[in-house]
């Protein structure tokens, strides 16, 4: 059997449709499975799943379809899993042949990608992006639909996580403050008060981020006000964040892509959510510790209950991400914290004298190896 995939972006939906790649590689461990992918997705997914042929799309629309069909001539699948509804996506597709093409369902689908598609996933599930996901899964004839992230970090990405992390006493957190967006960014204040918090409580704390413009300014800022933090902003791959997110105690991010990392890697984390729902888009496997006002703000601007609203519904209010205080946040840190110290009790008390610890470059899939 030959599966495709086209999931091109962005990096949090790309780990999160993972689930669906693992779900398919376990039901059919002869199949040969395509994911056409972006060259940052790619540059993730590449090292953390090697079951899979990525190959990558570097445009959309029509010149995504010539570019595929040159390079997938002569190749055609049994089924095309068309999991990003967006125009351009649809376009690419073009260039794939498949016998079967399926897309979304009517309440998922957008941008006309039904006139694309020969089939739409199952109606009904849960709210979240992995549920529908896991639909595509479910159409293919997978019965086990409970998502689970089997990515295994490589020896030597795992080796440069520790290394970036470094040695100390306490337990280690990140901050990922930036978004693609700037209304979903967490405030400089917050974040501020929070790190020197999360300090004062004994944890080591690192800020993750990339190369953006947004992100370097906090990063001087930071630096300034709150030497104790360590910065790893421009300093990780793809893989290498993932590796940190996965060696790391506990990560407390906006909406961005290392919360989705925390959800595969089996690292809790903490979301913060203002202008989108953390019931669609929030950490699959840890929504009870995210920091929402999403709910109030929606009523505010629309009147009504999030599962009142369309699916997508963003809040366009104004500051909306300052309505997440400092405090509600490290209130929900020490929730979190103090899970974790129970955790370690219980299985301190359970776990056979000299027994192995679990390996951090193993697959994460559960909750049950929290540190």
């Amino acid at each position: 059997m030959k599966i495709c995939i086209l999931r091109l972006s962005a990096i949090g939906d790309c780990i999160n449709a993972a689930a669906a790649a693992g779900a398919l590689m376990r039901h059919f461990p002869d199949a040969k499975i395509t994911w056409i992918i972006s060259a940052p997705g790619a540059a993730l997914l590449t090292p953390l799943l090697p079951g899979v042929d990525f190959v990558i799309c570097r445009h959309k629309g029509i010149r995504g379809a010539l570019e595929l069909r040159k390079r997938l001539s002569g190749e055609r699948f049994d089924v095309l899993l068309m999991m990003q509804y967006a125009l351009s996506a649809s376009l690419a597709s073009l260039g794939i042949r498949a016998d079967l093409r399926v897309g979304f369902d009517r309440e998922r689908s957008r941008e006309l990608q039904w006139l694309f598609a020969g089939r739409r996933i199952p109606s009904g599930g849960g709210r979240h992006v992995v549920d529908g996901f896991m639909a595509f899964a479910a159409a293919c004839g997978v019965p086990d639909l409970v998502p689970r992230w089997d990515l295994t970090i490589p020896a030597d990405v795992l080796a440069r996580g520790r290394e970036l992390l470094g040695q100390g006493t306490g337990r280690t957190a990140l901050l990922a403050p930036c978004t693609s967006r700037e209304s979903k960014n967490w405030p400089l204040a917050s974040l501020l008060e929070v790190a020197s918090g999360l300090l004062a409580r004994g944890l080591r704390v690192f800020l993750l981020g990339g190369r953006s413009e947004a992100e370097r300014r906090l990063e001087d800022a930071l630096r300034e006000r709150c030497p104790g933090i360590t910065s790893l902003v421009g300093r990780t791959s793809l893989p290498e964040c993932y590796a940190c997110v996965r060696l790391a105690d506990l990560l407390i991010s906006a909406d961005t892509a290392q919360v989705h990392m925390a959800n595969a890697a089996g690292t809790p984390v903490i979301g913060l959510y203002a202008t989108h729902d953390p019931a669609r888009v929030g950490p699959y496997l840890d929504r009870q510790y995210c920091v929402s006002v999403y709910e109030e703000l929606a009523r505010e601007e629309y009147g009504r209950s999030p599962e009142e609203l369309p699916w997508r519904t963003r809040i366009r209010i104004p500051g909306a991400m300052e309505r997440i205080t400092a405090a509600m946040i490290l209130e929900k840190a020490d929730r979190l914290l103090a899970d974790l110290a129970q955790k370690v009790a219980g299985r301190s008390g359970m776990q056979e004298p000299g027994a192995p610890a679990p390996d951090p470059g193993a697959p994460a899939s559960g909750r049950e190896d929290h540190r």
